[in-house]
């Protein structure tokens, strides 16, 4: 033995030693790679004397029995042969198991590896923690807000009373009504004044809305000069109407999309309501002036009431609709006011008919008031009692967003306690899973990459539903399929072609034209069949049912197909492009798998055969089909269609069918290449092998299908 074979043993033996000492055993491959380098070590040394080996011995003789971590480190890495710079970087970040080094590096990793998940939760705890706040600040705006709406709520209801007293006192001019007028000015003076903030928003540009005393200021001014203008009813209407649209509006612009859900579609629903009750106010109002007078003044205040009164009923529809709660609280109302109700659809028939016997009626105008009143009050409630629906709703989900708080900063707290505790954990658990985990690892990858070639090899054989029931070992018993389409094409005269031509050449030219067909059928709900030679079998409604689009499906493949081959020059001999022969018919299949050794998905029945016939009888360039698939074509678009009436066909598929035969010749608007001249009688049929260049197009009747 030479000297390095006696250094490299040493060292072997205090790495035995010293991995002895510390509760480490090396596996049987690694102490043979040992022993190996300790074999070779001539090769890795060929330049070495004997006196440089007599001289290595006295030094290994002369060093101590024992050798420090350092050390063992050192000689590890001698032992272990690296390649390059790059490698020994490399070996340097993923660390080594064998040496303490690399554990330490290894511990390193997993604890930047940890580290990185518990930040990512940490960013995602302050995110959500953030939202929550924001959500919080969110439902305190939108309470704010809310209460602020019924407070305008407040405001527009008190303005609809004096609009609709003011146009009685108009109408009528009874001293009676005018107490009752200038009662009402000081309860919408304080209902205004009670506002918390005046919201102008948009409505700034307007001189009267700039601020509340500016408000009431040309409020007032307007009724100080009620007598003295002595302006009619309708222009009083409108006076106050456009008021009311106005803080409407400010309703509207209140309301935000950032609170989703029930409690923004009540929101709407609360909205929806206030544009209701508006518009059976100025129904309320033209109803009145309607009894004080005995008819409209003009055909424009009748249609201002039809109006008026379709849009109450459109938008109270509309708010039933975006909450069930606006329809549950008005019925209660209403099922205690039945004769109410009844009463106003009387007199609201009375006015549609624009004919009061016997004149105006201020009483009548007072009773219709009163009532609509009362009705409008029903309103109201139904109103007042949503918000506060939608108030406890926001007031539960402002104790919610609260509790989230609390519960994400005692979840924050809890992380960082479990950090500092995995960071233990991982320190000492490190050392007895790194060497198990890279192994595992490196299998479970090679596993992987195994199980999805295997899938892959198995969805090429089988349709995925099949082969997923295969692999879950579940049985596939054969399917009876009412109806699907089957296509059946080959190349005319392939055997002229195959006799000119080497095994080789034929294999790449059908290579090229069939890579061209899987192309074209991976964008239908089509399944490939098989290929035979120069047949090519495609089946649609199987095993995925299509509902009746399985003749579409394959006619529009077909096409494609067809104008695609038009394209394609056979490599080995240039200028020859492909001539296919296509057939397709529908009806019901059996499919199944058969075989255990290389299973197949396999369909049986008449229908694979009759569609096979139509191929045969077909002609180069053109798609041949039977009743049934023209049948279902008469739902689809797209397509030109000719009836072929040559007996053969008809005798030839007479060994299938009993009673009158047709079969069509179909292609597409767009497909320039087809001639849809009129076909004479022939009764020869081209050869699979020959082409036929003195083809005549049988006359038949012809129909279009866009």
């Amino acid at each position: 033995m030479s000297i390095i074979e006696r250094k490299m043993q040493l060292c072997v033996n205090k790495l035995d030693q010293w991995a002895t000492d510390n509760g480490f055993r090396f596996s049987k491959a690694k102490t043979t790679k040992m022993s190996w380098l300790i074999s070779d070590s001539r090769r890795i040394h060929p330049s070495t004397t004997p006196d440089q080996e007599e001289r290595e011995a006295s030094e290994t003789t002369s060093s101590s029995v024992s050798l420090t971590p350092s050390q063992l480190n050192t000689a590890i890495q001698d032992i272990v042969p690296t390649e390059s710079r790059v490698a020994k970087c490399r070996t340097f970040w993923q660390g080594n198991p064998i040496t303490v080094n690399g554990r330490q590096m290894q511990v390193l990793k997993i604890i930047v590896i940890v580290m990185i998940p518990v930040i990512m939760a940490t960013g995602m705890i302050g995110k959500i923690f953030f939202n929550t706040v924001n959500n919080y600040i969110d439902v305190n705006s939108f309470r704010k807000m809310l209460l602020y709406s019924i407070d305008l709520g407040r405001v527009i209801h008190h303005l609809q009373e004096e609009r609709d007293i003011s146009a009685l006192y108009r109408s009528s001019t009874m001293e009676q009504t005018k107490k009752l007028l200038t009662n009402k000015y000081p309860e919408t003076d304080v209902t205004i004044s009670h506002l918390p903030y005046w919201a102008a928003g948009p409505t700034r540009n307007k001189p009267e809305f700039r601020s509340k005393d500016k408000f009431l200021s040309f409020l007032n001014k307007h009724r100080y000069e009620l007598d003295v203008r002595n302006q009619t009813v309708t222009l009083e209407l409108q006076f106050y109407t456009s008021l009311i649209r106005t803080f409407t509006s400010w309703v509207h612009n209140a309301i935000t999309e950032r609170l989703t859900g029930s409690i923004w579609r009540r929101l709407i629903a609360y909205h929806e309501i206030i544009i209701a009750k508006e518009y059976m106010g100025l129904e309320r109002t033209l109803g009145t002036v309607f009894y004080a007078k005995g008819s409209f003044s003009s055909h424009d205040d009748y249609l201002w009431f039809a109006e008026s009164r379709d849009v109450t009923m459109s938008t109270f529809l509309s708010a039933k609709r975006y909450s069930r709660r606006v329809k549950e609280l008005f019925q209660q109302s209403t099922n205690a006011n039945s004769r109410l109700m009844r009463a106003l659809d009387r007199m609201r028939a009375q006015i549609r008919r624009n004919d009061l016997t016997g004149g105006g009626s201020v009483v009548l105008a007072q009773w219709w008031f009163n009532n609509m009143t009362l009705h409008m009050d029903i309103l109201l409630e139904t109103r007042n009692k949503l918000a506060v629906d939608i108030n406890l709703n926001l007031e539960v989900q402002h104790k919610n967003t609260l509790s989230t708080m609390v519960a994400i900063s005692c979840l924050f707290g809890g992380i960082v306690f479990l950090f500092a505790t995995i960071m233990f954990a991982v320190y000492s658990l490190t050392d007895d899973i790194q060497l198990y985990s890279v192994s595992l690892a490196e299998r479970t990858k090679g596993l992987d990459k195994e199980n999805k070639q295997t899938d892959q090899l198995l969805f090429q054989m089988l349709p995925r539903s099949v082969a997923r029931k295969l692999k879950r070992h579940e049985d596939v018993p054969a399917e009876w399929f009412d109806s699907a389409t089957i296509f059946f094409s080959d190349i005319q005269g392939f055997t002229k072609v195959s006799s000119k031509s080497s095994p080789i050449q034929i294999v790449f030219m059908l290579n090229n034209l069939y890579s061209c067909f899987d192309d074209i059928i991976a964008m239908y709900n089509v399944y490939k069949v098989e290929t035979i030679g120069d047949a090519y079998m495609v089946a649609s409604g199987v095993p995925k049912q299509s509902d009746h689009r399985h003749e579409a499906e394959i006619c529009n493949m077909a096409a494609h197909i067809l104008s695609s081959s038009r394209k394609l020059v056979i490599p080995h001999q240039p200028g020859t492009t492909f001539k296919l022969r296509i057939g397709c018919h529908s009806g019901s299949v059996v499919a199944g798998v058969v075989g255990t050794k290389m299973p197949r998905y396999c369909l049986f029945g008449e229908t694979i055969s009759i569609a096979a016939k139509m191929e045969s009888l077909g002609k180069p360039g053109k798609i041949h089909i039977t009743e049934k698939t023209y049948e279902g074509l008469r739902q689809s678009d797209g397509f030109i269609i000719e009836e072929r009436l040559e007996d053969i066909v008809k005798y030839e598929l007479g060994v299938f069918h009993t009673g009158a035969l047709k079969t069509y010749w179909i292609h597409k608007p767009s497909d320039s290449d087809v001639e849809t001249q009129p076909e004479a009688h022939d009764n020869s049929v081209d050869s699979d092998d020959e082409d036929d260049p003195d083809d005549v197009h049988v006359r038949g009747k012809s129909t279009a299908i866009m």
